[in-house]
């Protein structure tokens, strides 16, 4: 049977973990689950020491931490996924069977359960229907460890994934959506946040159209 490397960063995330992990264990036919946290202060060591996942520490930022983390990968094809959020079989099945010669990443997508969650299905189901570029997520994404060798990620706490897509497709890859939804645990005024402070970010630097688009 085929196995596969998780990589899961980590910060004070005992609220989601324990789902997170359940979830991972039960679905993914994994070798090692490989955490790096960022000094919790919270329950996290202890829950990942639970599932006996290979914990490493940094305080350095995500895009240094998913450069690491990238690096000890042994598997042919590994995942990225965020400690809060929660997989399941449908998801995992859509991502694996979407891999083909040319495919480098492949992401889906995590939703809150609300109104924000249903309003982004149906944003994401239009995309989809015309073929509209995606920017690269790396909450719950399959990677190709090829596609991702010597990469070089800047020092930042967000939208790192723009660069880690930029590396793929340069690597001549293609780094794809498709349309398999997990759950995100967050609460929906953080992940709208979230989303409104790197929609003006990606403003800043393709407009406001094209940052939307990307969102």
């Amino acid at each position: 049977m085929e196995k596969f490397d998780v990589c899961i960063p980590t910060l004070n995330s005992e609220k989601t973990l324990e789902k997170c992990l359940q979830s991972i264990v039960k679905i993914i036919p994994y070798r090692k689950i490989i955490i790096i946290d960022g000094y919790s202060k919270d329950k996290t060591i202890e829950i990942a020491k639970k599932y006996n996942c290979q914990i490493l520490r940094s305080k350095k930022s995500l895009g240094e931490v998913r450069e690491i983390l990238m690096n000890k990968v042994k598997t042919n094809w590994f995942f990225f996924i965020d400690a809060d959020v929660e997989i399941n079989e449908k998801w995992f099945k859509i991502l694996i069977n979407s891999r083909n010669e040319k495919l480098g990443a492949i992401h889906g997508f995590a939703l809150t359960y609300g109104i924000l969650g249903f309003l982004r299905k149906i944003l994401l189901f239009l995309k989809f229907k015309f073929r509209i570029k995606q920017r690269g997520f790396t909450s719950n994404t399959l990677l190709r460890k090829t596609a991702v060798k010597e990469v070089k990620l800047p020092k930042l706490k967000r939208l790192e994934d723009i660069f880690l897509q930029k590396h793929i497709e340069k690597n001549k890859y293609e780094w794809k959506f498709a349309l398999a939804f997990c759950k995100h645990m967050k609460k929906e005024t953080l992940v709208l946040k979230e989303a409104l402070r790197d929609l003006k970010e990606l403003s800043k630097k393709e407009g406001i159209v094209k940052a939307v688009l990307k969102i």
